[in-house]
C-alpha cells in the first residue's frame, strides 16, 4: 500500500473558533443574550474574512 497524504479540511474549525470566541466576547461585553448572538455573528464574519483573505492566500503561495 502506498502512503497517501490525506488532506484535512480545517475550514469548519476556523468557523467554530470564531463563533465561540465571538459569542464569548459579545456576552461578556453586553451581558445579555443578544450580546451573545451579536458576538456570534460578528465572530463568524471575522472567521470568514480570516479564512478567505489570509489562510487561502497563504496556502496558494506554498508550492505543492
Amino acid at each position: 500500500m502506498e502512503n497517501q497524504e490525506k488532506k484535512i479540511n480545517t475550514d469548519s474549525l476556523f468557523y467554530l473558533i470564531g463563533a465561540f470566541f465571538g459569542a464569548l466576547t459579545g456576552g461578556y461585553c453586553a451581558e445579555s443574550f443578544w450580546g451573545v448572538v451579536g458576538g456570534l455573528v460578528i465572530g463568524l464574519f471575522i472567521a470568514m474574512f480570516f479564512l478567505n483573505a489570509l489562510v487561502k492566500r497563504r496556502s496558494e503561495e506554498e508550492p505543492a
